[in-house]
């Protein structure tokens, strides 16, 4: 598993927490199950509360007046609480983690706003803070983690900015400004809603073997999407690496960003860059993506422990004489299968996403993962927003690396998607983590955990 710095609070639910969330939970409980879609009307304004689309409303009808100029201002706080009753074979604790994250998105559409037609700006601030006690090494050490939060700084930030153009009636789209690689090459939105784990609705960490931004440690970008027609798109992107030079003790794999680019507007490009490619196909019923990630910088891998007893992890750096080139390649697959009705929410959607990278390049130890997963929405009578889901991720150890022992790891993930309102969602969650670590002597970790959305 990559090494990572962590600077965490070992508790669970802050008293704060505990107390925003009963009060949440509470007021969302009387609709929860419900028969039926949501009433259109409701005879008073608590109910009226639990109807409308955000937590906060329409501010009196401000956020309207405020659309209908081009200013658009959206947010959620997603809460995940986990907990690892077991720990397989490991020397692992036991114990409960919460992971916060409040976004705020401001969108700007400069057409309405000034009369610039095509324009858009578009601004995210994060707060992130927490502990996930999968990807954590001190708890069940899974290479995928639990909630898919590898954040190991509890941080203000403004999480990404860029300024948008369309052209030739939005055939032809530039954006420039600080955008995260793996929120449009490898990410499949509408999953968000019905996973936790990274990868079966994010892009897969396999993607970082050439040195792909994740979200929320964007970078400075610039992306060309051009869009024939509505079924299909090819973009491009240019986006540094800004890792850091591996002596300095804040260059930990992948966040080194936290500390040169704090606040999430420096613009420099550092340690080369990362050029992504994607090709998408979109059909009535479904959707395919192929695409490809290329670093020429010259970046290598350092490995230390051994492989043979699970100990290894990998750290990334840079030196004049090292051999240039990481690459990955992705392909996604999903298909809507058994819907009775077009149109309707009631439908099984069956995905797949495949990762592979060369055996000598990269900075993790494994660099194909494949991600199979089913999703069953609106089955419940009376429950047409709801989804039970199923998943499965494997990880892969890079062939020079690869034992007898040290193979892959492997993990299932079972949850329920309960649309408790329309800004209100909670998500109940089970994983288990075979061969922890990528070592069968781990054994199998066991997670369990619930996670809350509000969009507010």
């Amino acid at each position: 598993m990559p090494h990572f710095a962590h600077k965490r609070n070992h508790t669970g639910f802050g008293g704060y927490r505990i107390l925003s969330l009963l009060v949440l939970l509470g007021v969302a409980c009387i609709p929860a199950f419900s028969q039926g879609d949501y009433p259109k009307t409701f005879s008073n304004p608590f109910m009226s509360l639990l109807d409308q689309q955000t937590l906060t409303g329409d501010w009196g009808g401000a956020r309207t007046r405020l659309a209908e100029k081009g200013l658009s201002l959206t947010g959620f706080w997603q809460d995940d609480y986990f907990a690892d009753p077991s720990v397989g074979n490991t020397r692992g604790l036991i114990g409960t983690g919460n992971w916060s994250r409040i976004r705020s998105t401001l969108d700007i559409d400069m057409g309405r706003l000034a009369h610039v037609k095509g324009l858009s700006l578009h601004i995210t601030s994060t707060l992130n803070q927490g502990l996930d006690v999968g990807a954590d090494s001190r708890y069940i050490g899974s290479l995928a983690g639990v909630t898919g939060n590898y954040t190991i700084n509890h941080q203000l930030r403004l999480d990404s900015w860029w300024v948008k153009q369309e052209l030739f009636g939005d055939k032809l789209s530039l954006s420039a400004g600080q955008i995260s690689g793996t929120d449009f090459f490898g990410f499949v939105p509408q999953d968000f809603t019905h996973f936790t784990s990274l990868g079966p609705f994010y892009a897969p960490f396999a993607l970082y073997n050439s040195f792909s931004s994740f979200d929320p440690i964007s970078t400075p970008a610039a992306m060309v999407q051009v869009t024939p027609n509505k079924r299909f798109y090819y973009r491009t992107m240019i986006q540094s690496i800004t890792e850091g030079n591996p002596k300095d003790p804040n260059a930990v794999l992948g966040f080194y960003n936290w500390y040169n680019n704090g606040s999430g507007t420096c613009m420099e490009m550092k340690d080369g860059a990362v050029w992504h490619n994607e090709v998408a196909y979109l059909y009535g019923s479904g959707e395919a993506h192929f695409g490809v990630s290329y670093s020429g910088s010259k970046a290598y891998t350092k490995w230390s422990g051994k492989a043979s007893d699970g100990t290894l992890v990998a750290l990334p750096g840079f030196t004049k004489n090292s051999n240039a080139g990481n690459e990955n390649y992705y392909w996604i697959l999903k298909q809507a299968i058994l819907r009775p009705t077009a149109g309707s929410n009631r439908n099984v959607d069956l995905g797949g996403t495949f990762v592979w990278g060369p055996d000598d390049k990269g900075v993790l130890p494994f660099n194909r993962q494949f991600i199979g997963k089913a999703e069953f929405n609106g089955l419940l009578p009376g429950r047409s927003k709801d989804s039970i889901n199923f998943s499965f991720d494997y990880m892969g150890i890079r062939g020079p690396l690869e034992t007898a022992i040290f193979k892959s790891e492997k993990v299932y993930e079972f949850d329920y998607s309960l649309q408790v309102t329309r800004w209100l969602q909670w998500m109940p969650d089970v994983q288990l983590h075979q061969d922890l670590g990528a070592n069968p002597k781990n054994g199998t970790g066991v997670a369990v955990g619930f996670r809350s959305s509000i969009t507010f």
